[in-house]
C-alpha cells in the first residue's frame, strides 16, 4: 500500500524545506500526482522486446573470451 497523495505532497514540501513560494511549492501537487501514478496498479508494464538478428542491439552483446588468441 502506498502513501496517500496528500502525504506524498507533505513529504515533498518537507524535504524541500517547507517553501511557501517558488517552483517546488507550485509544482508539489503535480509531483505528488506523478508519484501516485507510478504506483497505479492498472497500468501495464511494457514487455521487453528481443533484438532482431543482425541489429545493433544484438551486435553489442558481450562475448566471453576463454583463452588468449595470441602467442608470445
Amino acid at each position: 500500500m502506498m502513501a496517500a497523495r496528500d502525504d506524498i505532497k507533505k513529504a515533498i514540501l518537507r524535504v524541500a524545506g517547507d517553501p511557501v513560494s517558488g517552483a517546488i511549492a507550485s509544482l508539489a501537487d503535480e509531483m505528488a500526482d506523478a508519484v501516485v501514478a507510478l504506483d497505479d496498479s492498472s497500468a501495464e508494464t511494457p514487455k521487453k522486446v528481443k533484438p532482431a538478428r543482425g541489429t545493433v542491439q544484438q551486435a553489442e552483446k558481450e562475448t566471453r573470451v576463454m583463452e588468449a588468441v595470441e602467442q608470445r
